[in-house]
């Protein structure tokens, strides 16, 4: 660590508190001041503890504020599909997928995703929706994308990577900002966010969003739901904060929902309903020896699932409701300037219910405790290790379905796991950097894996049950990395080797249904295909990257090469299981974004390549089939015009070059055009 950042340190104390914590408390930290201070993007979400952006031991990208603002992107995923090492698959219009090094897949369970800490990733079928965040982009002050297993920091599912949205503070001056923008395909959005300080040092934020959109058409060849649902997502969200002392006290909520229609694990389109809403609180305070954090949340989710039903749109057969309580408490302790110890301990519990399950409950508790150690035994040197072990408690309750088809007993079970990251940096010049680090992680089996009982609607001489396993074992992920990076002046270049095994990877039951059927004679015959652990795999690839700027122009590269070998159930008809890493993720992806900044205007762009893969979807002959996508080249584009410091006008368009295979999908991407006006006061 240099001695500048070690001032910046000291200085942040003072402005922020600077909180060195656990990355669950991020909003606590000011990190708006501290790259002002430091002229790069800091983050804490790799050993806890504030790091400039180009001193992390681990692979990890940071967008800020102002790439945010003039990106083409709409949401997040289409900020994070321009960079190395990630696979965006935007299925239908609202629903998208994010893989991180291969593994793609719907609803990826190996990808956690925060705000502020506080978990988004739905806990029922082990999911992100990005419909569903809660957050707009006006208000992110930086998205922080952590590539391989971070599972020490941040416990179960984060077992390929993290990412970190960080919103923005609310200032000690009251402001607003509001954008509204509309295009083709029915696209209307208004997006507004406020922060009204409410004096001693308490503040006040509140944002707002509506969005709306038309649903791709969807091919004939294709299994649709009928009505197909366009998209619509709103969110409503507040949080007041308050200095106490040397720390920072935080407290606030949020309701957001979605419709939508979207790929589920088994490869069939469905009518989607999501309303969630959440309280969080949080606690901070920097002490002369270290900093220490105390964080809560509690998430609801209501989710409707279905092709039609008593309400024309969605199955009254499929319904879940899932609670998610969070406690997490952390210290890090300042050894001396350069060394710090961290200990942290964290508690969850999560149930859900619903008709479509083995009883009325399906619940788990995990109680975690974490411990990490940073090092700079030389000034050339650094070292970390991190740790954390997790002990689940899986049971049910209430009234069971029968016919069971599991003994109760199977429920009644608990498991451990350790997870673990080591990482080693050396710097080898003034501006050289060699980083070695790896670990391992897991990805929980979801509620929905573990508990679900749904009979199929097709009519068939003896019913078939869809169902989950109590017996399921979380997915083992190691993951290792060999990196360098090298700065000239403003340029920086940096070259990633990268391997990651995933131990049984679990599926949905596919097409192939015969030979992996479960008979139960009583009461009534009755078949069951079950969620299964279906084998090994591995991936392993390169990135390489170069970005840099020059005068008013900035510009980036990459390219992925990305390589899935795999034991897993074959392709071949009848498909047995929804998955198949090795066709699903595309080998090579290249990107190339330009952006320019002339005061009054400004213009961004962005050129993707992706090779051709294969999709599952279920055609309409209603069987399971992988279909070809493509190679696409993408073109991403933005201008704007501010006509004032307050006032800015705005066009925008995705896919300008109309390849079809550009989502990645087995749905045709299509073109779309948008323009708006920002206004901030």
């Amino acid at each position: 660590m240099t001695a500048l950042f070690r001032r910046a340190l000291a200085l942040g104390a003072a402005l922020a508190p600077l909180a060195i914590v656990s990355p669950a408390a991020a909003q606590a930290v000011d990190y708006s001041a501290l790259e002002a201070m430091v002229g790069e993007p800091v983050t804490t979400s790799v050993i806890g503890k504030p790091q400039r952006a180009s001193e992390v031991a681990a692979s990890v990208t940071i967008i800020t504020a102002d790439q945010i603002a003039r990106s083409p992107a709409r949401d997040v995923p289409g900020l994070l599909k321009g960079y190395a090492g990630v696979d965006v698959n935007r299925w239908t219009a609202g629903q998208s997928d994010v893989a991180v090094r291969g593994g793609v897949q719907t609803y990826n369970a190996r990808l956690l995703v925060l705000v502020d800490g506080r978990q988004v990733y739905l806990d029922h079928y082990g999911l992100t929706d990005w419909n569903l965040l809660g957050v707009q982009l006006e208000e992110i002050q930086q998205i922080e994308l952590v590539r391989g297993p971070a599972a020490a920091l941040f416990g179960f599912n984060a077992a390929s990577g993290v990412v970190n949205i960080i919103t923005k503070r609310g200032g000690d001056a009251a402001s607003a900002r509001v954008t509204a923008a509309a295009g083709d395909h029915g696209v209307t959005r208004l997006a507004g966010t406020a922060s009204l300080p409410l004096g001693g040092g308490v503040r006040a934020k509140l944002t707002a969003g509506r969005l709306r959109e038309d649903e791709r058409r969807v091919p004939a060849s294709l299994l649709a739901p009928t009505p197909i649902a366009d998209v619509s997502a709103d969110q409503v969200s507040g949080e007041v904060s308050a200095r106490v002392g040397s720390g920072e006290a935080v407290v606030g909520g949020g309701y957001a929902s979605n419709e939508q229609i979207e790929y589920l694990p088994s490869q069939l389109l469905s009518n989607q309903r999501y309303r969630s809403s959440n309280v969080h609180a949080g606690l901070t305070q920097d002490t002369a020896w270290g900093g220490v954090s105390l964080n809560g949340y509690v998430n609801w989710l209501n989710a409707d699932y279905g092709v039609e039903g008593s309400d024309g749109r969605y199955s009254v057969g499929a319904p879940f409701e899932n609670r998610l309580v969070a406690a997490k408490a952390a210290v890090l302790y300042r050894l001396d300037t350069a060394n710090t110890l961290r200990v942290g301990g964290e508690y969850r519990s999560s149930r859900m219910r619903g008709p479509a399950q083995f009883a009325e409950t399906i619940a788990y508790d995990v109680g975690s405790l974490d411990a990490m150690l940073d090092l700079h035994p030389l000034d050339r040197v650094g070292i970390s290790a991190a740790a954390r072990v997790d002990r689940l408690w899986l049971g049910q309750s209430g009234a069971i379905v029968q016919p069971a088809l599991d003994d109760p007993a199977a429920f009644d079970r608990a498991f451990t796991r350790l997870s673990f990251n080591a990482a080693l940096v050396v710097q080898t010049s003034a501006n050289g950097r060699v980083r070695l680090n790896g670990g391992r992680g897991y990805q929980l089996p979801s509620l929905v894996s573990f508990g679900l009982r749904l009979p199929l609607a097709v009519p068939t001489p003896v019913p078939i049950v869809v169902t989950g396993s109590p017996r399921m074992r979380p997915v083992a992920v190691w993951s290792g990395e060999l990196g360098y990076t090298h700065a000239l002046g403003a340029t920086r270049l940096e070259a990633t080797a990268f391997y990651t095994h995933t131990s049984d990877a679990i599926a949905s039951p596919g097409d192939g249904l015969e030979p992996n059927l479960e008979l139960f004679l009583t009461p009534a015959p009755v078949l069951a295909a079950r969620f299964a652990a279906v084998g090994d795999y591995a991936t392993y690839g390169t990135e390489w990257q170069a970005s840099g700027r020059v005068a008013a122009l900035d510009w980036r590269v990459n390219y992925t090469w990305t390589q899935t070998d795999g034991d897993l159930a074959g392709t071949a008809l009848p498909i047995p299981y929804a998955l198949s890493p090795r066709e699903t993720t595309p080998r090579h992806k290249a990107n190339v974004a330009l952006g320019y900044d002339g005061g009054r205007w400004y213009a961004s762009g962005l050129a993707r390549y992706t090779s051709a893969s294969r999709q599952f979807a279920f055609s309409a002959m209603q069987q399971l089939l992988l279909f070809r996508v493509d190679d696409a080249v993408a073109l991403d584009a933005r201008a704007g015009y501010r006509l004032s410091r307050a006032v800015e006008l705005f066009v925008a368009g995705e896919n300008l070059s109309l390849a079809k295979g550009a989502a990645g999908s087995p749905i045709p991407a299509d073109r779309r055009l948008r323009g708006g006006l920002r206004v901030t006061l």
